[in-house]
């Protein structure tokens, strides 16, 4: 026991401090402000003087503490680091001064999630200038670019001459035509197809 005494004194008092982690990482996509505890434990048999706390990147922060300040030996203290959410991922480091030695904490953080972009396609046309039979409705038809298969994407009533399709998929690039249906459903030859690639 007399042995493993001093052995173990000698050994706090050579680390001083002892921080609870070396990194932090934040989840920024929530948009929201996000914090983590860090607790710094005195391992020294003397208490420790911190000097200052800095952060390289004011994205994070730790509540304003009066500087300095002696930590009794033995006691552990835990703070709050917080992160605020920017549009893209960031990384910074803590540095903590004291008369123990200088420590590092480096800290990262994911970017805000981007919202979803939604897409559509407006269309808009010409009622028919001559026609045996009334126009009761339009038929908007779509075919991938490239296919001869069209498929009915919506329908409008006469007094309508646009349509807006919105069920489009980014980056894809769609042929449309129009047909006037009569009030007995029979639908006329299709329109000019117009070509149209969504962002």
């Amino acid at each position: 026991m007399l042995i493993a005494t001093p052995f173990c004194a000698h050994s706090q008092s050579t680390s001083g401090l002892r921080l609870s982690t070396t990194a932090l990482s934040f989840n920024g996509s929530s948009g929201n402000v996000s914090s983590q505890p860090l607790t710094v434990t005195v391992t020294s048999s003397r208490p420790v003087t911190v000097r200052s706390l800095s952060f390289s990147n004011s994205t994070f922060s730790a509540p304003s503490v009066p500087l300095p300040v002696k930590l009794p030996s033995g006691q552990s203290f835990t703070g709050r680091i917080s992160a605020r959410p920017q549009g893209t991922a960031q990384t910074g480091k803590l540095t903590i001064v004291s008369d123990a030695g200088t420590f590092t904490v480096s800290l990262s953080e994911t970017a805000t999630a981007k919202p979803a972009t939604s897409h559509s396609a407006s269309l808009s046309w010409k009622p028919p200038s001559s026609s045996s039979d009334a126009v009761d409705s339009y038929q908007v038809e779509r075919a991938p670019s490239g296919s001869s298969q069209y498929a009915v994407v919506g329908t409008t009533a006469a007094a309508s001459t646009a349509f807006t399709d919105t069920s489009v998929t980014s980056g894809q690039t769609y042929v449309y035509a129009v047909r006037s249906v009569d009030d007995s459903g029979n639908a006329s030859n299709p329109s000019n197809t117009v070509t149209l690639a969504i962002p």
